[in-house]
């Protein structure tokens, strides 16, 4: 199983019949003879999950970026984690855009490269800084590289953890289910 589909193990069997309006033609839960998932399923497992940058990160997976508070709350929750590590190691402000500024672009950048794998192998650093807005008039890419992409990584690492997190409770509570199905 590849890395990708390993990450979103979980989430797959939550994700048939996204909306409240979908109708549900599955009989039953995967062969258990028990009533079918449905939304309410959904939001059950999303309140299961422990941290509230976890529960924002299943929601844009399960639903899409339909939940602009999630994604917001995502988004300053990475910029954050910038911006922190590099006033904890005393970086100075780029000179051609504000700090705040591009942790809040790489953010969304880091959001949808995580949960659109195929962007990660399109797109070259230039490219990368291009997709989030960041032109080179602003920063250039070697000055990027050498100063601030360790701060981009911070962030995947933020988020990876809280992809495995909801990934890990979606598995347990699709266990629960199962099982209560069952009996």
């Amino acid at each position: 199983m590849n890395a990708v589909a390993e990450k979103f193990e979980n989430f797959e069997w939550y994700m048939k019949g996204l909306t409240a309006s979908s109708p549900n033609f599955e009989p039953n839960i995967h062969g258990t003879g028990a009533k079918p998932l449905d939304y309410q399923d959904r939001l059950g497992v999303i309140a299961k999950i422990e941290t509230q940058l976890a529960k924002s990160v299943a929601s844009l997976v399960l639903f899409g970026y339909k939940s602009q508070s999630d994604y917001e709350y995502v988004r300053n929750h990475l910029a954050n984690v910038m911006i922190l590590n590099a006033t904890q190691d005393k970086k100075r402000e780029p000179q051609g855009i504000a700090m705040y500024h591009m942790a809040w672009l790489i953010a969304r950048m880091v959001i949808d490269f995580a949960l659109d794998p195929e962007l990660e192998s399109a797109y070259t650093a230039k490219g990368r800084l291009f997709y989030a807005g960041i032109r080179d008039n602003q920063m250039t890419t070697e000055a990027y590289k050498k100063t601030w992409k360790q701060y981009e990584n911070f962030m995947v690492l933020a988020l990876e953890s809280a992809i495995e997190e909801a990934n890990r409770t979606m598995g347990e509570y699709k266990k629960e289910t199962i099982k209560e199905a069952k009996n």
